[in-house]
């Protein structure tokens, strides 16, 4: 039920800020970095892709989702490959998180005479969705205790916000493509149906590109 909820705020954020701002001008973010978690205790691939509307040259609203993947494995065991050779024998996880989130951003454009740079903080609120999989090959322990071969697949998801601070640099006035350096932190503590708590909480770093699309003037 709680993801039921989730989806429908979403919705009607996006359907509120849709009917207010669809006529001026838009935008896409586009970044790639790398990402901690806290419980997996790992770093991941982290890509976001935000779809903007500027309000106006200071003040932009948009929707963001992406992936971010984090892998990590678990020795269970030793193979031979050859005669005279053993491998490891791990379990492996793989998490997929899904972000959906609407986001406000404030750009200082007066400071990039001075800066060389446009300064902006990010404020995103949304409802992730997580895929988590594991995997292990079958094993015996020392003593002759076998266990099996296991896949299995869990779904996580609650509300999520994330906090970032960039820059972004054009080469030149006459340059739409808008190169970005961000920062940030997300606040992510995602559920199953079985009440199993996963904190994908932690610090972010990217980089990317900014291009604008038409529309209205937003000056």
């Amino acid at each position: 039920m709680k993801r039921v909820y989730g989806v429908v705020l979403i919705l009607g954020m996006l359907w509120c800020a849709g009917s207010e701002v669809f006529a001026v001008e838009t935008g896409i973010d586009g970044t790639l970095g790398t990402a901690y978690s806290t419980d997996p205790a790992k770093f991941g691939m982290d890509l976001s892709l935000q779809y903007n509307w500027l309000l106006d040259p200071f003040f932009v609203l948009g929707f963001e989702s992406g992936l971010y993947w984090v892998t990590w494995s678990r020795k269970v065991g030793e193979d031979e490959v050859t005669q005279d050779v053993k491998g490891d024998l791990k379990a492996d996880t793989n998490a997929f998180y899904i972000p959906l989130m609407v986001d406000a951003q404030v750009r200082l454009p007066n400071l990039k005479k001075s800066l060389h740079v446009t300064p902006y903080i990010n404020i995103g609120l949304g409802y992730p969705i997580m895929i988590m999989h594991f995997s292990q090959p079958a094993y015996e322990v020392s003593g002759g205790k076998e266990y099996p071969e296991e896949s299995k697949t869990k779904f996580f998801s609650g509300f999520a916000w994330q906090l970032v601070v960039g820059a972004g640099y054009k080469p030149s006035d006459q340059s739409k493509v808008e190169f970005l350096g961000e920062f940030g932190y997300r606040n992510a503590q995602l559920k199953n149906e079985d009440n199993i708590e996963i904190d994908m909480s932690g610090f972010m770093i990217r980089i990317g590109v900014r291009y604008p699309f038409g529309g209205s003037s937003a000056k």
